[in-house]
């Protein structure tokens, strides 16, 4: 029987590629994005779902679920205002607000939501996109979305030991430098430094979101059944040099 997956942040970078990955593995996918249109083309069996996590009704996102249940989540959305976010001591509380919204709460209210569907699936996993900030410090300060990525690991390994009796896992993927249109701007704005983060990386490279796609999909398989409350980092060895 093909299984169900809900995916936010689909619109684009990681969560599209998250949609193509599970699209290919012949899941039927729910994508949604806040905006109107994904930014790229996802597949034609993908049903797409404008919707705001901060302001719309999570209920919604369920409506088409069937009898079958939901098998797979994908909390992928999320926020970094690099250019307004910094020290804790002096980030504006819309840029708090804003960044621990999507990247925490929302993600939150989308798990609360769904869990009596996977309940009802046969895959019954989740994963949340965290990153490498959540488990280690930045060079340059970037306290809200540090502590809302760090808060989703927290957040996924509680509730990986909560449901874990119920046969549902929860694990996070944990990416490092990815290309995606969030950072790709910055690396315009400033070539050296996408030359420099290639070099901070033993795989010489950046990531791409399919790097991490293929990640989301193992811990969502069966291949990864006994695999929950773990954190799997994406980052081509960034983290495992002291520097």
């Amino acid at each position: 029987m093909t299984r169900q997956a809900l995916v936010t942040g689909a619109g684009g970078g990681i969560g599209a590629a998250i949609v193509h990955r599970l699209a290919a593995d012949g899941c039927d996918v729910m994508a949604t994005d806040v905006a109107p249109e994904p930014r790229v083309v996802l597949p034609e069996t993908v049903d797409y779902l404008p919707f705001d996590l901060l302001r719309d009704d999570v209920q919604a996102l369920f409506g088409s679920v069937d009898e079958r249940g939901l098998d797979y989540l994908v909390n992928a959305a999320g926020v970094a205002l690099f250019d307004e976010d910094g020290s804790a001591l002096d980030t504006s509380e819309d840029v708090w607000e804003t960044t621990l919204g999507v990247n925490l709460h929302a993600m939150r209210r989308v798990t609360v939501e769904a869990v009596p569907h996977l309940r009802r699936g046969r895959g019954r996993s989740i994963v949340n996109v965290a990153s490498v900030a959540g488990l280690r410090g930045m060079d340059s300060p970037l306290d809200a979305y540090q502590v809302s990525k760090a808060a989703v690991v927290s957040l996924s390994r509680s509730l990986a030991l909560q449901l874990g009796p119920e046969g549902i896992r929860c694990n996070t993927v944990c990416p490092g430098a990815i290309l995606t249109p969030m950072i790709d701007y910055l690396y315009q704005r400033a070539p050296g430094r996408r030359g420099d983060m290639e070099n901070r990386t033993p795989l010489r490279r950046l990531g791409l979101p399919g790097d991490v796609a293929g990640a989301v999909a193992f811990l969502l398989s069966d291949d990864a059944a006994f695999v929950t409350a773990t954190d799997l980092v994406v980052d081509g060895g960034w983290m495992a040099q002291i520097k």
